[in-house]
């Protein structure tokens, strides 16, 4: 399934329609849902804040192949911002001597097995892909 979202937070409700659609139409397990859910608001959030230069519609796909979960969002006319290149959290540390941010992609690699960037011509793309096999 695929679907354009105003790039604004006001869409977040629209966001969260279509993965419960998703979810749906293609039978996933609810206990995929929390993750999901997490995901698409984290990476759409970000791209509103911190991408304003690009006003086109950021687009959101979610497929599933056999039992493997792919979510894709893509923003448009914006500048690279690699999410699997930025520094881990130091979640251990006081919270006192930590840096704020990152803990939304700290959070999402555990969730998901892989995570992938991609920008070309502008265009940035990320990809989240979970195994969907409940052990």
């Amino acid at each position: 399934m695929r679907q354009e979202f105003d790039k604004s937070l006001t869409s977040l409700k629209s966001v969260f329609q279509f993965v419960q659609e998703f979810f749906s139409r293609e039978r996933v397990d609810a206990s995929h849902r929390y993750a999901v859910d997490l995901a698409v608001e984290e990476l759409f959030t970000n791209m509103v804040k911190y991408s304003p230069e690009g006003t086109q519609a950021i687009v959101i796909q979610l497929e599933k192949k056999d039992q493997c979960l792919e979510i894709r969002l893509t923003d448009f006319d914006v500048e690279s911002f690699d999410p699997t290149q930025a520094p881990e959290v130091a979640i251990h540390s006081p919270i006192e001597e930590r840096t704020p941010g990152g803990l939304g992609l700290h959070l999402l690699r555990k969730l998901f097995d892989t995570m992938e960037y991609e920008y070309i011509d502008r265009r940035s793309r990320i990809i989240l892909k979970k195994n969907l096999e409940v052990t």
